[in-house]
């Protein structure tokens, strides 16, 4: 461990107590993804020397499960770093219904019962959703990007899925199902892989749970809906916000759920910089300059 000055986290283990213990290094929790579940406001997390987030989002959700003070953000203890670690999407928007897909996200059952976001159920209940969307729309193609822990708790996830599958092609719909990540690459190395356009798939309209998921395709401009049950979530307490998730959450009492027009806003608001010149570097040089800032610099110390 001694040649190590910065040590990433990508999530909470017990394994990473023992890391901590190595002070020469500093240690800064990155997550992997930016998301509304609770586990991104777990108080563990104020173990490590630095936090990086996506942007205010999640600077103010922090404060307001009081886990960070404005103390910490004033100091640099917490560093929004944009899109650098929110993960790479492999779709972009597009008007034109003739090639496009719908795209649903599902993710998993989560490791507790009580974080269990997931719209994959029994009834098939987002499946319907989908297919008369689809049926609406005239689009006649949905591909299906589950999470790859799907059924990692509770194998029901993964039958639901596959019910579900056959359910759309059952209505004459086109399904393919890609994964989140090439599992044979690192997790990061997934972050700033280059794509060619043979890759990235046209999306017209995304169905996606509460989840990363929703702020990889927020950074696209993708029009999405999100599936909403009971499990409580960490939404920020704002006003646009709840303007915004009035409009595009789908619960199972509700009918209608509208596309959301000032989606610019609502980015800015999630994926946002601590400095300016962040936002014109590439990725990988934007991992550069945390290692050398956080290198040089010590929590306390403003910068």
């Amino acid at each position: 461990m001694s040649s190590y000055k910065v040590i990433f986290y990508l999530f909470n283990a017990q394994s990473n107590c023992r890391i901590l213990t190595y002070r020469n290094a500093k240690h800064i929790f990155i997550t992997h993804g930016e998301s509304n579940k609770l586990a991104s406001i777990k108080p563990i997390i104020r173990i490590y020397d630095y936090i990086v987030c996506a942007g205010d989002a999640g600077i103010n959700r922090y404060l307001e499960y009081g886990i960070f003070t404005k103390h910490d953000v004033d100091n640099c203890r917490l560093i929004k770093m944009g899109d650098t670690f929110i993960g790479k999407s492999v779709f972009k928007k597009t008007n034109d219904k003739k090639n496009a897909y719908i795209l649903y996200a599902p993710t998993w059952e989560g490791g507790v019962k009580t974080e269990q976001y997931s719209s994959l159920s029994e009834d098939l209940y987002a499946f319907k959703r989908i297919q008369k969307y689809a049926q609406e729309s005239g689009i006649k193609k949905i591909i299906i990007q589950a999470h790859p822990n799907t059924g990692h708790r509770d194998k029901k996830y993964k039958k639901y899925l596959n019910q579900g599958i056959k359910f759309l092609k059952s209505h004459n719909l086109g399904v393919e199902s890609i994964g989140i990540y090439n599992h044979k690459n690192s997790f990061l190395n997934n972050f700033f892989k280059k794509r060619s356009s043979k890759d990235i798939y046209p999306i017209y309209q995304a169905f996606v749970d509460v989840s990363a998921m929703e702020i990889q395709l927020l950074n696209e401009y993708i029009p999405t809906f999100i599936f909403v049950n009971k499990t409580k979530n960490a939404i920020v307490d704002r006003q646009i916000l709840k303007d915004y998730y009035a409009k595009i959450a789908i619960q199972s009492d509700a009918v209608k759920v509208e596309n959301f027009e000032g989606l610019k806003q609502i980015k800015n608001f999630y994926i946002g910089y601590s400095f300016d010149e962040l936002k014109i570097m590439p990725k990988n040089k934007r991992v550069d300059w945390l290692v050398d800032f956080v290198s040089k610099e010590s929590y306390g110390n403003k910068i």
